[in-house]
């Protein structure tokens, strides 16, 4: 079993907010620093802004290739793929109106230049541009986990070029592992009740996550069902600096 962090003890007494208190006015765009993690931290938010109307885009910014490293029968290039056609699935699970970018970094190696982390800002202005995105939504900066900290610094650049927006972060594994770092300004939870058959159809499409469906890699990622109840059941946190 799991602990929750000292963050989901603060958030279970936090304040409900509502989609235009996170949203804003605009259109949403969500960074995923792999193909998963939209839908377990922010899946009902997504669906809920897409259902509004509002024009949602998830930017993928690693392929998810490196999860089982040492299956003999998945390599990298097929698990990428594979990965892919989860997020797709997933997307439209959520609300058919949903739409992907892939920014397409190999796990572990986000922005490894200046150049690439350049580039891949420029990618995320353009597509906060282009559906008029009044919200930012990253992993947190104290997940414990490269990318999802490679992920916040990028959304966090990104941020400080479109002052009009406002940038959230929503913890995965920040959920259970203690960050030494003061907890954000504000922390505020989305009631996701009302989407709960459309979030959990999104988390079970990421069948190589949340399945033993490869089964040859001792060492490969598995999400416990327990684990995959909690996303579900509890409201999703959102946190700001502000």
């Amino acid at each position: 079993m799991f602990r929750l962090s000292e963050v989901m003890i603060r958030a279970a007494t936090a304040p409900f907010a509502r989609l235009d208190d996170i949203a804003g006015p605009g259109g949403l765009v969500v960074l995923a620093p792999h193909p998963d993690d939209e839908s377990l931290g922010c899946g009902g938010l997504l669906h809920a802004a897409a259902q509004a109307g509002r024009r949602v885009v998830i930017v993928a910014v690693t392929d998810g290739r490196l999860s089982h490293p040492s299956s003999p029968s998945i390599n990298g290039d097929m698990l990428a793929k594979m990965r892919a056609k989860e997020l797709r699935e997933a997307a439209h699970a959520l609300h058919p109106d949903i739409t992907i970018h892939a920014i397409g970094f190999r796990d572990c190696a986000i922005a490894d230049t200046e150049k690439a982390a350049d580039d891949a800002v420029a990618t995320i202005l353009s597509v906060i541009d282009t559906v008029g995105a009044t919200s930012l939504l990253t992993a947190w900066r104290d997940d414990p986990h490269k990318d999802h900290v490679a992920t916040a610094a990028l959304a966090q650049r990104a941020a400080a070029q479109r002052p009009h927006i406002t940038l959230w972060s929503y913890p995965i594994w920040g959920r259970f592992n203690e960050t030494l770092n003061p907890l954000p300004k504000t922390i505020v939870r989305f009631d996701t009740e009302p989407y709960q058959v459309q979030k959990t159809a999104a988390i079970a499409c990421h069948r190589s996550q949340m399945t033993s469906l490869i089964g040859d890699d001792p060492k490969g990622f598995l999400m416990s069902p327990a684990m995959q109840m909690h996303f579900i059941d509890h409201p999703e946190v959102f946190l700001a600096d502000i």
